[in-house]
C-alpha cells in the first residue's frame, strides 16, 4: 500500500514533502488547529468537565459551572456543531453528552500534565 501524508510514521517527519502532501498536510493541520481551539476557552473546559461522565441538561451545566446561561448555551452549541457533543431534546429541556471522547482525553492529558508541573513548582 502506498504511503500517504497521514501515515503516523511520516506525519511529523521534518523532511521535504511533495506538493500534494503539503496541501493535504495543510488541510489536516487546519482541521487540527480548529479542533484544538475548542480547548482554548476556559469556560468550555469547565463545561466539558461537567459533562465528561454523564449527559447533562443546559440547566445542570449552568448550575455546576456557575456560568451565565447564555454563555453556556453558546459554548454548548459550538461544541455540538463541531461534533464533540451530541444533543437530545426532552420536553422543554436540552441534554448534552460527549460524542467524541478524544476531546476529553486531550483535555485530561493536558490538565494532568500542567497540574503536575504546578505541584512541582508550588
Amino acid at each position: 500500500m502506498p504511503a500517504t501524508p497521514f501515515d503516523q510514521a511520516r506525519l511529523f517527519d521534518p523532511g521535504p514533502a511533495a506538493p500534494a502532501e503539503d496541501s493535504a498536510l495543510d488541510a489536516l493541520f487546519e482541521r487540527a488547529s480548529s479542533y484544538f481551539s475548542l480547548l482554548a476557552e476556559p469556560s468550555r473546559l469547565r463545561i466539558l468537565r461537567v459533562i465528561c461522565f454523564e449527559e447533562c441538561s443546559v440547566q445542570q451545566v449552568v448550575e455546576r459551572t456557575g456560568l451565565p446561561q447564555p454563555n453556556v448555551s453558546r459554548h454548548l452549541a459550538l461544541l455540538n456543531r463541531s461534533g464533540v457533543l451530541s444533543r437530545r431534546r426532552s420536553g422543554t429541556s436540552v441534554f448534552y453528552a460527549v460524542s467524541d471522547p478524544t476531546i476529553i482525553e486531550l483535555c485530561r492529558l493536558v490538565c494532568v500534565r500542567l497540574a503536575s508541573g504546578m505541584e512541582a513548582t508550588g
